[in-house]
């Protein structure tokens, strides 16, 4: 005797579907990854878009570094900055400081200071430039105080530092970003 397996009408749906399912599931797995390199494409151009407008920013000197973090020198820790107004602006023609300032070993209870800059009257030193590292120096005199300014920046991973070298003072580095203006 013969066994012929039954199938019903039911059983028969199911095996089609299944069977139009894997083409499905081949395609959707070839747009998933399809996408996902668009996706990375697109990630790449908006990366090389922002390193060309940073570069660009510090070539023409048109950038602002804003401060988040502020160490001084021999002062201890390094303390968070929260407020939004703690920042460096350079402009063709016009340089903006607003930072906190921890002014001398005297001053106990750590309280810093602002130095307030708004001038027209400030020189740039130095620009080098080593593929991703971009330094900047610049300086600028307020009152009877000299300001120069070490700027550091790393394209890859976005990190900056400024170090404020006053000629009556201590210095403080400053970590943060910098935007074009």
């Amino acid at each position: 005797m013969y066994y012929q397996p039954y199938l019903n009408s039911e059983t028969m749906k199911k095996l089609f579907l299944s069977m139009l399912m894997v083409p499905l599931a081949v395609t959707a797995m070839a747009q998933d990854y399809t996408q996902k390199e668009v996706r990375d494409a697109q990630r790449a151009q908006r990366r090389e878009a922002m390193v060309q407008q940073l570069t660009n920013a510090l070539k023409t000197h048109n950038f602002t570094f804003s401060a988040s973090q502020m160490t001084p020198e021999f002062m201890g820790p390094e303390q968070a900055l929260n407020q939004w107004n703690n920042y460096v602006s350079v402009y063709p023609g016009f340089l903006e400081v607003n930072l906190p300032y921890v002014s001398a070993a005297q001053n106990v209870t750590m309280i810093p200071q602002r130095i307030d800059i708004n001038t027209v009257q400030f020189s740039f030193w130095e620009d080098m430039n080593s593929g991703s590292q971009w330094t900047l120096v610049f300086q600028t005199e307020w009152g009877n105080v000299k300001y120069v300014f070490h700027l550091n920046y790393d394209i890859d991973n976005g990190f900056a530092t400024l170090t404020l070298v006053p000629n009556m003072g201590n210095t403080v580095v400053y970590s943060g970003t910098i935007r074009s203006n």
